[in-house]
């Protein structure tokens, strides 16, 4: 029996996909572990059975040589495709810049819908899991996050209708609907501050904190992505909560 084969996008050190890549492989999984920049993944170098590449989802040719890649390496098969790749943003609506919410789009939704469209006949022909991860943050109405839950929002509702569609091909969806955990998402925004003409100014602090991640107890990645990987195993589809 060939061994089971899986593509985790963002895998940046200390976040989500490279707790991911470590579970799988410690499963016994062929893991090919993504983000933009291969540097970026320097816990898991030299793992065997971890092969890094460069792939950045918004990029229609970064998509094409990943599959590329894939195929070389597993005949044309891909037994899941985890759409881990995430952007958050923390902004009051009114002081929301429009290009930067549309680059959180593209990581968010649009990177994913790219991914799916690309990999499909490799799941397709594996009969195996397309799992998309989505966020609690997509059922809530908290203040400032109303963008990154619009995002998270539009790729549950994607992933569920995909379950349906693509049940006829024996291929299993599943929606993780992630709660607060441990990882790096936020890290990037250290520079965060409101302009200068918010009317929300007065919480600017506390706005920073949800925007760099913080506050709140949280699971462990490790914790997180144990159940994770136990639920593509399960080869469940449709809704997993974890966190």
């Amino acid at each position: 029996m060939s061994q089971n084969s899986v593509l985790i996008t963002g895998c940046s050190d200390g976040g989500i996909g490279a707790g991911l890549a470590l579970c799988f492989q410690k499963h016994g999984w062929k893991v090919f572990a993504t983000t933009r920049n291969i540097s970026k993944m320097a816990s898991l170098a030299n793992i065997p059975n971890i092969q890094l590449l460069e792939l950045d989802v918004t990029s229609s040719l970064s998509i094409e040589a990943a599959v590329e890649a894939v195929k070389q390496e597993t005949g044309g098969r891909l037994h899941c495709l985890c759409n881990n790749a995430g952007a958050l943003m923390m902004m009051p609506v009114l002081d929301t810049d429009e290009g930067e919410a549309r680059k959180m789009f593209n990581v968010n939704f649009w990177g994913p819908l790219a991914m799916i469209r690309a990999f499909s006949p490799l799941i397709i022909n594996a009969k195996g899991t397309i799992a998309n991860t989505g966020s609690i943050s997509g059922y809530l109405n908290v203040p400032f996050g109303a963008l990154y839950a619009a995002s998270k929002s539009a790729i549950m509702t994607l992933s569920e209708t995909l379950r349906l569609e693509m049940s006829s091909f024996g291929v299993k969806v599943l929606t993780v609907v992630t709660g607060v955990v441990n990882s790096n998402l936020g890290s990037e925004n250290t520079a965060f501050q409101l302009p200068s003409t918010s009317l929300y100014r007065g919480a600017e602090e506390a706005i920073r904190e949800r925007a760099q991640g913080g506050g709140g107890a949280k699971m462990s990645t490790e914790e997180y992505c144990e159940k994770y990987v136990k639920a593509v195993e399960r080869e469940s589809s449709g809704q997993v909560w974890i966190g």
